[in-house]
């Protein structure tokens, strides 16, 4: 009679969650309940003025309502995701308070007597100007959390918080802005960008033979920022410079998107040469331990034919199925599920 050898896993006993944990998803079920029933006590008035009433300014007031509170509760369950999976904490602990405070002074604004004035237009550009600058510090924040080229990181969060200022003071000034301090904002927004498309860049896991691309991808970016802070500082109105300008720019693009696609055709020849390699493990038998090469799937000892069967799964992100192979760190990047 043959033997088959088994392996048994045994899963630990489940228990009830930790407190924090359940602290955590209360708030969390409250966050959305609140968002949920504000919509819809938004919506319900928004299509009640429309079908009953007459088209006022109470009406667009409303309306302007409603528009700003779904686009600031978007903003706000992006925040939330991303500080729920444990990415960029601070810069999106941060996010969240300033769409609060924004959401607070546009309402202020929307229902302050002088409808859709000067202020309202302020509040808007506000929170226009506070989710562009969100996203240009999302690459760098991602470099300082993965702890890797921390200088690179560090400044794009300095330069984009200035900028931030900067701009903020530009909206929210009683007199008209001063053109030396608009040229300098334009300028600090020019860099912020350029900084943000480098972290981008030397996160694109392009290989050795890409670095030349690279550079010159790297090259194209600054030397555009440099001639666009240069127009503006001086006010080049040439349009050879200009031509230039576009040209960079398009060289800038192409390059960036190039190197995207090295990695992509990268990361592809990985796995097709890792699927294509024969499944074969080198073990020891479990009864008489002769040392030996077998295919996986079933299989028997070549010594005492002791049958077992081998399996293979490629490890994957139990949330969003993704292939978890060759990453940098133990977190999925595209759910930010930790493994």
């Amino acid at each position: 009679m043959e033997e088959k050898a088994a392996v048994t896993f045994q899963s630990p006993a489940l228990g009830a969650a930790p407190d924090h944990l359940l602290a955590h998803l209360r708030l969390k079920r409250a966050f959305l309940r609140t968002l949920v029933i504000s919509l819809t006590t938004c919506a319900l008035v928004a299509v009640g003025a429309l079908l009953l009433g007459t088209f006022n300014e109470t009406t667009a007031k409303v309306l302007t309502t409603l528009g700003a509170l779904a686009v600031h509760s978007g903003a706000a369950m992006f925040c939330a995701g991303t500080l729920e999976h444990r990415r960029w904490p601070k810069l999106s602990a941060a996010g969240l308070i300033l769409f609060a405070v924004s959401f607070c002074v546009l309402i202020t604004c929307i229902w302050w007597p002088g409808w859709f004035d000067e202020p309202t237009i302020r509040a808007i550009l506000t929170f226009g100007t506070l989710a562009g600058f969100y996203i240009l510090a999302i690459p760098s924040a991602d470099l300082w959390e993965r702890r890797t080229r921390r200088v690179l990181a560090g400044a794009g969060l300095l330069v984009c918080a200035a900028a931030f200022l900067m701009v903020l003071a530009c909206i929210w000034a009683t007199v008209s802005c001063n053109v030396e301090f608009a040229k300098a904002t334009g300028i600090a927004i020019v860099i912020a960008f350029s900084v943000a498309h480098t972290s981008l860049l030397v996160r694109v896991p392009a290989g050795r033979g890409a670095d030349w691309l690279l550079m010159v991808a790297l090259g194209c970016v600054w030397l555009l920022a440099a001639m666009a802070s240069a127009s503006i500082a001086w006010g080049i109105d040439e349009e050879f410079w200009y031509r230039w300008l576009g040209a960079v720019g398009v060289l800038g693009a192409c390059s960036s998107f190039a190197l995207l696609i090295m990695a992509k055709l990268r990361q592809v020849g990985k796995v097709a040469n890792l699927q294509s390699a024969a499944a074969r493990v080198e073990l020891r038998c479990p009864r008489c331990t002769t040392l030996q090469t077998v295919d996986a799937g079933a299989a028997r000892c070549n010594a005492c034919g002791l049958k077992f069967r081998i399996e293979i799964e490629e490890p994957r992100c139990a949330k969003c199925d993704y292939l978890l192979w060759q990453l940098p760190q133990r977190r999925c990047p595209e759910c930010g599920t930790e493994f």
